[in-house]
């Protein structure tokens, strides 16, 4: 959790501002009786970090503002945004860290995703970190946070506290083992939500070497509900990152842990697993989450693949309609076509079945965004994207074969780049 603040002076930042208008042939994604709108929108891409002796920052930013010329839906913001802030109050000792993570949740699964059935998800933690050095290489950590979960709608806000210890060996600069302790108690604004405690102790291991990056976490996690027993399960948060060669990386990861929808938002954020969090829920019922994925990049001159696949098995405690399996298939192509002109072709196949429901969803994703620097600084960008969605089965939640939709949207705006990278942050 501790974070070395000691290092040299380094800050980068890519962003693109854009405004501009779109339309959407089925705006309220229903199977018949479609209706079309034309919205005026607004969005920012930022990828920041920075380094220097007291300050450790980034951030992540994909946020989009929507204005529904004709009405059909209030405005609405968005997207996702995480970033993080660590201010050394005594470098490399004494560190005060702040986080935040913004995004989505859904408020039923079965039905299609929509401005009525989503509301914004946030969630927020600050807090101290301590570290000890012993000798050379050991080291001891000490950190605390209060964390703040809060739905736009929804009556699941709640407050986090949680303190947790590492004790450790670093043997290199490279590389570092650790034994870890965390207990947390969450608790919820309403009284209707029920409240929890969570513990659990890891071994972390982490490697930096020259061609393959492990960040792996072992233990176990211990849930107890009020009124209820203790629960337990095995804690695993294992992500390889292997250079393959100088154009060619692939990614493995797997995890099982116990979680909320606070915990799922994090680690769709944190990019660490393809497809990681899939279509959040909002529900206060915690739930078990397994994930294992897969993704191969290669970049090499003006062309760019990606390649990914995920399983991933959410089992709730109380909410077992809930419960699902999801199989994620991504695909990616860029492609500089000329000194100005860049294009980029995204799909996505997502299946999620729930099984204790009797219901099932096929969703598939497919964008293109081509962008053309017209100027140094400006440009203007066309996105054309295309979405279809098949349900099977009968659910508690839909009622039936809800749904299904297909959807056609395409966008046009101007827009402003700045930063260190001269190629633009492409959505």
């Amino acid at each position: 959790m501790a974070l070395v603040v000691g290092a040299p002076v380094q800050a980068e930042i890519s962003a693109s501002a854009e405004a501009g208008v779109g339309y959407s042939d089925n705006i309220t994604r229903v199977p018949t009786n479609e209706s079309s709108e034309t919205i005026g929108t607004v969005g920012l891409d930022l990828v920041w970090q920075e380094r220097t002796r007291r300050l450790r920052g980034n951030a992540v930013v994909d946020l989009s503002y929507f204005e529904y010329m004709d009405n059909t839906y209030d405005s609405e913001l968005t997207g996702t945004a995480n970033g993080m802030l660590a201010f050394g109050i005594v470098p490399e000792t004494l560190t005060w860290v702040v986080q935040d993570s913004f995004g989505q949740a859904q408020s039923d699964p079965f039905l299609a995703a929509t401005p009525d059935t989503r509301e914004d998800l946030n969630y927020f933690s600050t807090g101290p970190d301590l570290t000890l050095r012993f000798g050379s290489a050991g080291f001891g950590r000490l950190f605390g946070r209060w964390s703040s979960t809060t739905y736009e709608t929804s009556p699941f806000d709640a407050k986090r506290t949680t303190a947790g210890l590492s004790v450790g060996r670093r043997a290199s600069a490279r590389s570092e083992l650790s034994l870890n302790a965390i207990t947390e108690s969450i608790d919820f604004d309403d009284a209707d939500n029920t409240d929890y405690d969570r513990d659990s102790v890891f071994v972390g291991w982490q490697l930096d070497a020259a061609r393959t990056t492990i960040d792996a976490q072992l233990g176990y996690t211990w849930l107890k509900r009020d009124g209820d027993e203790k629960d337990g399960t095995a804690m695993v948060n294992v992500g390889v990152t292997r250079e393959i060669s100088a154009a060619s990386r692939l990614r493995l990861s797997v995890s099982q842990q116990l979680g909320d929808a606070g915990d799922s938002l994090r680690s769709q954020l944190s990019g660490n697993v393809v497809g990681a969090a899939g279509q959040i829920t909002a529900t206060s019922d915690p739930f078990e989450s397994r994930v294992a994925s897969a993704e191969w990049m290669y970049s090499r001159g003006r062309s760019g693949f990606s390649l990914g696949v995920s399983r991933g098995k959410d089992q709730y405690e109380t909410l077992t309609q809930f419960d699902r399996t999801r199989l994620t298939y991504t695909a990616g192509l860029s492609r500089r076509l000329s000194p100005t002109l860049d294009f980029d072709l995204r799909a996505t196949l997502e299946n999620e079945d729930y099984a204790n429901s009797n219901a099932e969803t096929d969703e598939l994703r497919v964008s293109a965004t081509l962008n053309w620097r017209a100027w140094r600084r400006m440009g203007l960008r066309l996105l054309i994207e295309r979405y279809d969605r098949d349900a099977s089965g009968t659910s508690s939640g839909s009622g039936g074969r809800t749904g299904e939709f297909q959807e056609n949207r395409a966008f046009l705006t101007l827009a402003y780049h700045w930063g260190s990278a001269e190629a633009p942050v492409i959505r």
